[in-house]
């Protein structure tokens, strides 16, 4: 965990689901990504259980805003499950 942004943590809205972010850098010989990986407790998977698309879509638009609004470039998201 390097950076943090202000994204809201911990949330028990269900309808938002974000756990925690930070930023990880991608490094390619001189090329340098930075990449802010959100952690959430969504299911990403169509067709488990849990899945809600329309959740999973809401939380895609927030994380591109803010990746968008970041006063420092962010190249790529990542959005991965739960971590613990």
């Amino acid at each position: 965990m390097v950076g943090a942004v202000s994204l809201a943590q911990d949330i028990d809205d269900d309808a938002v689901q974000l756990r925690r972010s930070w930023h990880e850098w991608e490094v390619d010989g001189r090329d340098r990504r930075v990449v802010l990986v959100v952690e959430t407790g969504l299911e990403m998977r169509p067709g488990h259980d849990g899945f809600d698309a329309a959740a999973l879509d809401k939380l895609i638009t927030d994380v591109t805003a803010e990746m968008r609004a970041s006063p420092s470039p962010i190249d790529r998201v990542r959005i991965v499950p739960q971590l613990d």
